[in-house]
């Protein structure tokens, strides 16, 4: 009876075994060409699939320019060969593969193209829109103003009612600059200056006019909102992007981003990157004829920042959504003005200035979201809170130069800030 027992538990062994194919000896070899019925002409790149019964892939191959094609190393047993190429029908063959039986030819296959009817075709252009609404005017980005700018500073200098700086980077709504800058409907305790130059338009997706805000975003005293919406990837899996741009005219500029996310079934794990490095260059003349004075001026600004970012997402249900992030913002600048005033009847009246403005700043966000969608349209009920910090400090010094006069100023500004 031990011994029967023996047995049979081997006979087990051996048959769980057999159904492994990665220990099976791989020993053989199909061949053959693929031709296409109508033109019977031979097709090259077509996919040549192994697998076993269990549909578990085992190798492949591909044709030749001839459409011939010739796989190796196949597992003994039975095996099925998928022959498929994209636009015609695939072709399934089972073959058995044995000692007595290694190379198997499976000679002309002729592959039929398959037919597909296409109801309507629509072509749309990466072109900008315009969309009005009630409280806002709603601005999809497309390519030709992404092509505008690197940035989203020089973004807005195209869009209607907004106008940039390029030198202060100080960003005006309807000729008025107390505006707010919102990122995805969130607002910052980051400089809108600094934000504006670290975003690279291609992450913009929308930019939102809000010239009658609602009580949401507390907008006593303010001419209005501007909200940036980025795109969001919500594929399944590992994502990312890298831009940089570069620009130069009297000095050069530099922008940088990356940002990647991984999302599976629950969780949307997110990060960016983005930084910038400009100088900008300025200079003028004023000639004032009747009076024989002449004023210069050179200003130079050296801008260094970044921003990091990185969140959490957690789908509870369809319906229910907890997110948080964090944004921290580095940034170091300085300026530098050169100015005079010259009089050309009397040169020894001349006088010049010079101005140096040193100014660093960092700041800190913790945002926690809960969101429940009611419906289908948009509305929604949200619990936030948010946690801002931010410590800037400033000096500046003036020097002033006349005839037998010599004047030092010195300015030190420091700010902190706490917002709940």
């Amino acid at each position: 009876m031990k011994k029967l027992l023996t047995i049979a538990l081997l006979l087990v062994a051996f048959s769980i075994q057999a159904q492994d194919k990665t220990s099976l000896p791989k020993i053989g070899t199909i061949t053959g060409t693929v031709l296409d019925v109508t033109l019977n002409q031979p097709l090259p790149y077509v996919n040549v699939i192994v697998k076993d019964t269990n549909n578990k892939l085992i190798t492949g191959g591909i044709t030749d320019n001839d459409g011939q094609f010739e796989v190796k190393q196949i597992p003994e047993g039975t095996n099925i060969v998928t022959i498929e190429y994209l636009g015609f029908l695939p072709q399934n063959k089972t073959i058995v593969i044995s000692n007595d039986n290694k190379i198997i030819d499976l000679g002309t296959i002729n592959l039929e193209e398959a037919a597909t009817n296409l109801d309507e075709v629509t072509i749309v252009a990466e072109t900008s829109t315009i969309q009005q609404k009630v409280d806002r005017k709603v601005i999809t980005i497309g390519k030709d103003l992404q092509t505008a700018g690197a940035t989203a500073s020089e973004i807005m200098n195209n869009l209607p009612s907004v106008s940039v700086d390029q030198q202060t980077g100080s960003i005006s709504l309807r000729g008025n600059q107390n505006v707010r800058v919102m990122v995805d409907g969130k607002l910052s305790n980051i400089p809108a200056e600094q934000l504006l130059k670290q975003i690279p338009s291609s992450s913009i997706k929308s930019i939102e006019l809000i010239t009658n805000p609602s009580a949401k975003y507390n907008p006593e005293g303010m001419s209005g909102l501007i909200n940036i919406v980025l795109h969001k990837n919500t594929k399944i899996g590992f994502n990312g992007n890298i831009n940089i741009g570069l620009s130069h005219d009297i000095e050069a500029k530099f922008n940088s981003s990356i940002d990647a996310n991984y999302r599976n079934g629950k969780f949307n794990v997110y990060g960016s990157y983005n930084n910038s490095v400009t100088k900008n260059f300025n200079f003028g003349e004023i000639n004032r004829i009747e009076q024989d004075i002449q004023q210069k001026f050179e200003i130079l600004n050296n801008n260094k920042s970044h921003l990091f970012k990185v969140g959490v997402d957690y789908y509870l249900d369809e319906k229910n959504t907890i997110s948080v992030f964090t944004n921290q913002n580095l940034f170091d600048g300085w300026v530098n003005v050169n100015s005079g005033i010259n009089y050309l009847a009397n040169p020894s009246l001349n006088e010049s200035q010079f101005t140096r403005n040193d100014n660093d700043n960092d700041s800190e966000q913790y945002n926690f979201n809960y969101k429940h969608d009611i419906n289908d349209e948009g509305h929604s009920i949200e619990l936030e809170v948010d946690h801002n910090t931010y410590n800037g400090f400033g000096f500046t010094r003036n020097t002033f130069l006349a005839r037998n006069v010599q004047i030092l100023l010195k300015t030190q500004i420091q700010t902190d800030k706490v917002l709940l």
